[in-house]
Formats: C-alpha cells, structure tokens, sequence
C-alpha cells in the first residue's frame, strides 16, 4: 500500500530533522569548512571528485572519511591513513572511472583498492556523491532495519560483524534500496526537490531516534 499522510509527515519532519555536521576539510589551507546544507556539502565533494584532478579526487575521497567519521574519534586516524596510504595510479583510475561510472558500480570502486574504502558503507557514501539525486548511502546503522518486525529489503543484506562486504548480491540490494528512495523523493514529494539521499537521510534520523519499526514500515508502504 503507498504511504499514508501520517507517514509522510513523519518522513519529511525526519528529512529536515537530519542533523549529521555538515562539515569538510580544506587540505590546501589547513582548516574546517562549514557548510549552511547538505546540498553545499554534496556540491563540494561531487566537485572534487568528478574534476578530473588527481588531488582534488584525492581531497574529495578524504573528505567522505572526514564527514563520514565526524562523529568518531578517529575521524583523523582514517582520514590520515587513506591520504599516506593512496598511490598515484589508483588515483588516476579513480579519476577515471568517477567520470564516467553509470551505473551502480560498488564492486568497480571496491577493484580501486582504495585505502579505508574496502566495506559497502563507506563505498556508497562514494557513490551517492557522485549522484545524490539518484544514489543513497547503506550504512550500518540501517541494519538495524534488519531486526525489526516488518521485513525489508535489510533482513536479506548479508553483513560481517564489523562491516557489509560488496558482494553481488548486496550490491543488488543496494540498487534496490537506491531505487525505493529514489521512487519515494519523485512520489511523495514532487514540489520538495527532494533527491534520493534525502529519503535515506530521513530513514536515517528516525532509527538514530529509536524509531526503527517505523522506518521499516515506511520502507515497505513505498
């Protein structure tokens, strides 16, 4: 059945409510960028990793680490590691391929061999800012998802204790999860422009607030 009013309601309130910090580093001056939205910060990193420059992949690849572990202790440590580690070639072939990647394509960033990029969490974060309008994030925390009472799309994801491998199938999933988001922003909220990872975001918000079983019963209404 399609989302009903309330569920609307609570999915567009979760939208506004997400309030990860929407924040990168300038590598060149040494200093912490601020931005006002999530559509700055996605321009930003999109930017940079769609160049065609080597550093500025580079420097977009590091700041998806820096946001995506903002939160963390060791955002730093990740970040560091990936920029001592990264070699010239597997920047050229990233450069590449973030040109012209048309599809899905997990399992041909996952090849890259990228430093810290090796799980399905961190390389949809890679995806999704090459397309955010098209492209959503599988984190971990949605996982959770996976042990609700409403089946979804999350109870078939197969995951280690740590981390979510970039196997086949998963990959799969995750273009059926991009694909329930990306119906749900052109369905639901047609005068919001919204994008894809707005929906996702929303979901996100909701099980960060302990509302799991109702974020799973959004999922299975779209």
């Amino acid at each position: 059945m399609p989302l009903n009013c309330q569920q609307i309601k609570i999915l567009i309130e979760a939208i506004n409510a997400y309030d990860f910090p929407k924040k990168t580093y300038d590598f060149i001056n040494k200093k912490e960028i601020k931005y006002t939205s999530m559509r700055q910060l996605e321009a930003s990193i999109q930017e940079n990793l769609t160049s065609g420059d080597i550093i500025l992949v580079q420097d977009g690849l590091s700041n998806i680490l820096y946001w995506g572990y903002y939160r963390t202790g060791y955002r730093d440590t990740r970040v560091n590691n990936f920029r001592s580690k990264v070699d010239q070639q597997q920047l050229i072939y990233a450069t590449k391929i973030f040109q012209n990647l048309s599809e899905t394509g997990i399992r041909i960033i996952k090849n890259l061999k990228l430093p810290e990029f090796s799980n399905l969490s961190f390389i949809s974060k890679i995806r999704m800012f090459l397309d955010p309008k098209q492209y959503v994030i599988l984190d971990r925390k949605l996982m959770k998802l996976a042990k609700t009472n409403t089946i979804t799309l999350f109870h078939d994801v197969k995951e280690y204790p740590t981390s979510i491998p970039c196997s086949l199938e998963n990959e799969r999933i995750y273009q059926n999860w991009c694909n329930i988001c990306k119906i749900a922003s052109k369905k639901y909220f047609q005068n919001e422009e919204l994008f894809a990872v707005d929906i996702e975001r929303g979901i996100f918000h909701l099980i960060e607030n302990n509302q799991s079983e109702i974020a799973a019963n959004i999922i299975a209404d779209i």
